[in-house]
């Protein structure tokens, strides 16, 4: 349940199209690249590539104690990748899998709670080419997550930050459309599941918690 608070809600950072502007913007100025693409299968192994992706993440957390909780947020995902064989590759990942900020009245007043979290990861892709243009991707592996915790408050909104690393798990699927010989636009939903860790005093929840994460990007094969 999302509990949000009476009145105005706080307007979301422009910043945070900024990742998914990139994509797009770059997406319109290799557009032109199509016309002129070589005939090349997905089912050549092209040895290493390396792919950035603008996300959006949903965290299925508690906010017990807030009037205000939103989970949503905008990331970014970076994928290195080796392409082993034809339908395999190892992948390292580094994410920004976006944040949950939870608003409250606690004992001393007003009070703010937010949740960022950034991984490092590796795992092994099976790709299955489904045409010439089109392929399919199933991932699994795990990822090294920390979690920062951000605590304001009091009148003056002083803060203090806590954080903890642990290994997750992490599965994914994804589609990819091959724009020339040596870029694809890739869509693509991950799933992870932590175990959260806040101080006590926070408005947002603890315990196991899985999020899901969006992306649209591009992949470049060299």
């Amino acid at each position: 349940m999302r509990f949000e608070r009476a009145g105005a809600q706080p307007k979301r950072p422009a910043l945070k199209r900024t990742a998914a502007g990139a994509v797009l913007g770059t997406l319109m100025m290799v557009a032109p690249m199509v016309g002129s693409a070589q005939t090349m299968s997905f089912g050549q192994a092209k040895d290493f590539s390396l792919g950035l992706a603008a996300t959006a993440s949903y965290w299925r957390t508690d906010c017990p104690q807030a009037t205000y909780c939103d989970r949503h947020d905008a990331g970014w995902r970076l994928t290195g990748a080796w392409q082993f064989a034809p339908q395999g590759a190892l992948e390292l990942v580094a994410t920004e899998q976006g944040r949950v900020r939870a608003d409250g009245m606690g004992a001393v007043g007003l009070q703010s709670s937010e949740l960022r979290m950034r991984g490092l990861g590796v795992g092994v892709a099976w790709l299955l080419p489904l045409t010439n243009d089109w392929q399919f991707a199933a991932r699994a592996g795990a990822l090294s997550n920390r979690a920062r915790f951000t605590e304001s408050a009091g009148t003056g909104l002083a803060s203090e930050e806590t954080t903890h690393t642990r290994t997750d798990p992490m599965v994914g699927v994804g589609l990819s459309w091959r724009l020339s010989p040596s870029l694809t636009v890739d869509g693509r939903l991950d799933w992870s599941s932590t175990k959260l860790a806040p101080p006590a005093s926070s408005l947002i929840g603890g315990g196991s918690t899985s999020s899901h994460h969006w992306g649209l990007g591009l992949t470049g094969y060299f």
